[in-house]
């Protein structure tokens, strides 16, 4: 084999993950490692961790695999790529390479106090950062951290003697040090710290100071396209060209996002992402940046994002209120029904999210519905939310194309019903492997020759006159919901 290849790694919740592709777009070898996430409730308080070991062990076995079945065919990777858990960070010793802490995972929440006594607003932190303040993002973990980590909090007191080697850092960083010896992070993973200026490119000093985090502790901020440092595999040496969120990572997986199309993926929650070239957004979705290049002539790419909280994240409430075990047979099930009167889900499960953002409602249902009738009414709620703010992207024009995956778009009537109620084709992938894809067609430089290998299933357009009923009725309730305080 003579071509050249390249080099992925996707650090994901469940697994790390290592591929090798071709510059068209083929994957050659996949690895996988699995990684264990804990739950644990502190004083009230959940903790949701990883292991860092586990995590490095776990991607240095995988590379040692793509080693060994590639051979004398090593010296073909001309490039690398990383994707990670955009919110995921730890802290650890810069000389030893030591981790100081647990990873605490983007879902681990633990430094919320720290938000709500602070003056920052959601429209000043939007306007900096691109994101709204949420304990879900870096500064408030860090926070926590510093106050909280005996071996940290005694590494931090160090750093005023100046004798500290602390960082503290989304886990590409902790990557990048010990397979690279290097201390870095791109613009993706930097902004969901809640310390990044969308402006600068750089940590943002105003924020720096009001949560009280010396720029000192935290890697350089680079570009997506940086030269990251290089991968050591015997004489062999890599570069790494590039490193992304795993969200954003995934929308390259064809190549250069579609500009007229939507992206969502269904999993724990429901992310809907679409390119932009405009930093600022209509009120109620996020920015993030995409594609920031080193030549500060080439064009940067954005994309406008929204998230539904209640996907898979609602199902052990729809089964604790229906009795039910919430199978792909039961989800295909209920979305066959018709019950031909109210029927309606007005879904907080893990807060109500874009682009309503409120955390003071509680979920209710539509009175006297069958356990069947609350799951429809469930996957409605997804189907109601997510076209609300499909349509709020419509302000980059109107898109022709929904591009759709994850685990509860694997059902068909979910699919339909999202085709016929925005009236746009839906592309359904059954590509588990879009965030490896993508940070490898981002480090190849997205070349024009990326070619998209999964098959799709598209779904076109119905008139569906019951559903727009149902939408009709959803946002009425909606609205009347909001416009008062439930904290049944």
């Amino acid at each position: 084999m003579s071509q050249p290849l390249i080099l992925a790694i996707d650090q994901g919740g469940q697994s790390s993950r290592v591929a090798i592709y071709t510059t068209t777009g083929e994957c050659l070898h996949s690895f996988s490692a699995a990684c264990m996430t804990t739950h644990e409730f502190i004083e009230g308080v959940e903790h949701i961790e990883q292991s860092p070991r586990d995590i490095l062990l776990g991607i240095k076995a995988c590379i040692e695999k793509i080693t060994l079945v590639l051979g004398d065919d090593v010296k073909n990777i001309i490039a690398a790529g990383f994707a990670g858990q955009g919110s995921s960070l730890l802290c650890w010793d810069n000389k030893t390479g030591e981790a100081l802490s647990p990873v605490l995972s983007w879902q681990d929440i633990r430094g919320d106090h720290y938000l709500k006594s602070s003056s920052l607003t959601h429209s000043q932190a939007q306007k900096i950062t691109g994101l709204r303040v949420s304990p879900h993002y870096g500064a408030s973990k860090m926070r926590w951290l510093l106050d909280n980590n005996p071996l940290v909090a005694s590494a931090n007191s160090n750093n005023s003697l100046g004798v500290s080697s602390l960082k503290i850092g989304p886990i590409v960083s902790y990557i990048f040090w010990h397979l690279l010896n290097t201390n870095l992070v791109d613009p993706g993973h930097a902004q969901r710290t809640l310390l990044w200026n969308l402006q600068k490119n750089d940590w943002d000093d105003s924020l720096l100071n009001l949560f009280n985090i010396p720029r000192t502790l935290l890697p350089k901020c680079l570009y997506h396209n940086s030269h990251f440092g290089d991968l050591a595999l015997g004489k062999i040496k890599i570069p790494f060209t590039a490193s992304a969120r795993d969200q954003g990572a995934s929308l390259f997986a064809r190549g250069l996002p579609d500009k007229d199309a939507c992206y969502i993926n269904i999993g724990t929650g429901a992310f809907i992402q679409r390119l932009s070239e405009h930093l600022h957004a209509p009120e109620g979705l996020l920015v993030s940046p995409l594609w920031i290049p080193e030549n500060s002539s080439a064009k940067q790419y954005y994309c406008w994002e929204a998230t539904v909280n209640g996907a898979a994240a609602a199902i052990s409430f729809l089964q604790e209120n229906t009795g039910l075990q919430i199978t792909p047979v039961e989800i295909n099930q209920a979305l066959t029904r018709n019950p031909g009167r109210e029927c309606y889900f007005l879904n907080a499960v893990g807060g109500l999210s874009a682009p309503y953002w409120r955390t003071d409602v509680q979920s209710q249902f539509s009175e006297k519905l069958s356990a069947d009738e609350k799951i429809l009414a469930w996957l409605e709620s997804l189907i109601f939310q997510i076209a609300v703010n499909v349509r709020l992207m419509d302000q980059l024009g109107v898109a022709q194309k929904i591009y759709i995956s994850g685990g509860i778009s694997k059902a068909d009537g979910l699919c339909q019903k999202l085709a016929d109620l925005i009236h746009i084709p839906v592309h359904r992938s059954e590509n588990t492997d879009a965030t490896l894809q993508g940070i490898a067609c981002m480090a190849a430089a997205i070349p024009d020759g990326w070619k998209y290998l999964a098959e799709e299933d598209i779904f076109a357009p119905n008139n569906n006159p019951d559903l727009f009923r149902g939408f009709t009725l959803w946002q009425s309730a909606m609205n009347q919901w909001l416009s008062t305080k439930n904290t049944k």
